[in-house]
């Protein structure tokens, strides 16, 4: 083999290993970009979860804070009519005890 053939062997090595060397370096760069943009999109993903189940619980407080209301009115009326009923009932207990009383 001549010298021109040797240098030129060596220089195609050089190249080579250079060509390697930016692979690796170019292959470093794309890793850390996408773990860069994976970390990104998780953040992102974790925060509309987040506003998510915010509003979840509000929809479902006020829903609830609906449904004690109309459960709270619904006992209020029955209430209402109980005690109604129960004073009818009253009046007409006293004046059969005072009719029995009057009889005897």
């Amino acid at each position: 083999m001549s010298l021109e053939d040797i240098k030129t062997v060596a220089d195609s090595e050089r190249k080579a290993s250079q060509i390697r060397a930016d692979a690796q370096t170019e292959a470093k760069r794309i890793v850390a970009e996408a773990e860069r943009e994976g970390n990104a999109y998780a953040e992102k993903a974790r925060s509309e979860a987040e506003q998510t189940v915010r509003r979840l619980l509000d929809d479902a407080k006020k829903a609830a804070d609906e449904q004690a209301a109309q459960i709270k009115a619904f006992a209020q009326e029955k209430c209402a009519q109980l005690e109604e009923a129960s004073g009818k009932r009253l009046e007409k207990a006293a004046r059969s005890i005072v009719e029995r009383i009057v009889k005897a």
